[in-house]
């Protein structure tokens, strides 16, 4: 339980209100290594904030992380641009991503809670001494990648979610907690 949920339940117990519940804006993202590297986002919000933007840095990463577009560049072997996998949400576009690149920025027009949306893109890692050659990214090379997220609600209320990729690939985004 995180601590401010604890707090909130000990301000409960105490002063005989509901406790908080956790809400708001809140982004999954799980990284898949394979012969096309994988990157499946849900929006997993349990209030109706709708998903607008999203951008994934792979800088900070402990592999070094780089986005493989193009064949011959920065990248180990087997290049794969950014291509949309699975679309139900209203993707517009995302940012051209050059070889080399660390950042890749999404933007979509209906990206409701519960839905899931997933691009390839090439992603390698420039470790000297890396698990698997550079070409394949580890589990635990992507720790330390981070991602933000715009997330807005029918009413034109804004909020922006951020999260830390874990050392199995996940990064969760929150936007916070609400009464």
């Amino acid at each position: 339980m995180s601590r401010h949920l604890a707090f909130a339940a000990l301000a409960a117990v105490i002063f005989g209100t509901a406790p908080v519940a956790a809400c708001g804006p809140e982004v999954e993202i799980q990284f898949f290594e394979s012969s096309s590297d994988i990157f499946a986002i849900k929006n997993s919000s349990q209030d109706p904030w709708f998903l607008v933007s999203l951008s994934i840095r792979l800088g900070g990463s402990r592999g070094r992380l780089v986005f493989d577009t193009e064949d011959g560049g920065p990248g180990a072997s087997m290049h794969e641009p950014f291509g949309v996998v699975e679309d139900n949400v209203g993707f517009v576009s995302a940012t051209p991503v050059d070889d080399g690149g660390e950042e890749v920025r999404l933007l979509f027009s209906d990206f409701q809670p519960g839905r899931s949306f997933m691009f390839v893109i090439d992603v390698d890692d420039r470790l000297e001494n890396s698990d698997y050659g550079q070409a394949v990214v580890s589990g635990d090379e992507i720790e330390g990648a981070n991602a933000d997220a715009i997330l807005t609600t029918k009413s034109g209320a804004q909020a922006k979610a951020k999260g830390r990729f874990g050392n199995d690939g996940r990064a969760l985004l929150r936007g916070g907690l609400c009464a």
